[in-house]
This record gives C-alpha cells, sequence and structure tokens, in this order.
C-alpha cells in the first residue's frame, strides 16, 4: 500500500514540476482554446443581435461543446461533430413530435441517438449527439417545431463559426511557424558573425 501511495505522489508532483517544455505547450494550448471560444461566441451574439433572432445561448452551448482544443491536428473531427450534432438534433425533434411525454420523448430521443450513433460509425461523438436532444427538446414558448428550427439553426450556425475560427486559427499559427523557421537561420547566421 505504501509503493502505491508513494508512486501516486511522485506521479503528481511530477505533473507539477515536470517539464517546462510541457507546461508551456498545456499553456499555449489552453490559451488557444480560450481564444477560439471567445472569438466564436463573438462573432455568434453579434450575429444573432445583428440579425434579432432567438437562441444564442443554444449557439453558445454548442460552441463550449464543439470546439476542441486540440482541433488543428483533426479538421475533420469538426465535420464529425456537425453530423453527430445534426443527428441528434434530428432524433430530438423526432422524438418530441412522435412521444406526447417530455421524459418520455427525452429517453426516446437519446436512445435513437445512440443508436444512429452505432449504425454510423460515430460511436466517439455520441455523448455530444446525446447532448443535442434536451437542448433542442426543452422550450418554454412557441411549437415543437419552431423551437426545434429555431435551435437547430443555432447549433448549424455556431458549427459553422466554430470551424471557421478554428481553421483561421490553425493557418494562422502554420504562418507563424513557417516564418519562424524562415527567420531563425537568418538570426542565427547574424549572431555567428
Amino acid at each position: 500500500m505504501g509503493s502505491s501511495h508513494s508512486t501516486i505522489v511522485n506521479n503528481i508532483v511530477t505533473r507539477l514540476h515536470g517539464d517546462e517544455h510541457a507546461k508551456l505547450e498545456r499553456r499555449w494550448v489552453a490559451t488557444r482554446y480560450g481564444v477560439e471560444l471567445l472569438t466564436s461566441m463573438m462573432i455568434l451574439l453579434w450575429g444573432y443581435h445583428m440579425a434579432r433572432a432567438q437562441g444564442a445561448v443554444w449557439a453558445i452551448i454548442t460552441a463550449i461543446l464543439i470546439l476542441q482544443p486540440f482541433l488543428d491536428k483533426s479538421m475533420s473531427a469538426s465535420g464529425v461533430f456537425i453530423v453527430a450534432t445534426l443527428l441528434g438534433a434530428s432524433a430530438g425533434t423526432a422524438a418530441a413530435l412522435l412521444i406526447p411525454r417530455e421524459a418520455a420523448a427525452l429517453l426516446g430521443g437519446v436512445l435513437v441517438t445512440v443508436i444512429l450513433c452505432h449504425l454510423f460509425h460515430l460511436d466517439l461523438h455520441v455523448r455530444v449527439a446525446c447532448l443535442t436532444v434536451p437542448i433542442v427538446q426543452t422550450w418554454h414558448q412557441g411549437s415543437i417545431i419552431h423551437v426545434d428550427y429555431e435551435r437547430t439553426a443555432a447549433i448549424l450556425a455556431d458549427c459553422v463559426v466554430a470551424v471557421i475560427v478554428q481553421f483561421t486559427g490553425v493557418q494562422f499559427r502554420r504562418q507563424v511557424s513557417r516564418r519562424r523557421a524562415l527567420t531563425a537561420p537568418n538570426i542565427q547566421n547574424e549572431l555567428a558573425r
């Protein structure tokens, strides 16, 4: 018991005082993610304000779900998230229309979403798809079709904004890396003189 306890403590201490490069990378990833998330949220809030549209809060919730810190490693993940989100929204809307009770519609929508995600090989994204079901089924006023349409549009708007913001961020980081790589040899040559 004592050796496993000391191993756990050593792992924690190593993580806290570990490699400075890893700490810097983690800070950089967190900063990029924060900037991308805040940029997406500001664009969405501005767009909804300009359009005088409802549903900005649902777009922001989706932004938090969709954006990922390491997306620059896999831009195709955005497309898969969009498909999974639309699948959940569609299943949630269909369940709310076909099943009269809210709790049963929620359970039915989540069950159908899980099955559809499995059938379409979206197993890794089933969480996001299932979270979309209560987003489209939660309404307090208006018809369910109008509310579901509004929230599905909010989800789509966010997905598009998130992909554009993250793609722009990836391209910007690539340009900065290229410029650093091109200027690094020049700086070393000048220092050697």
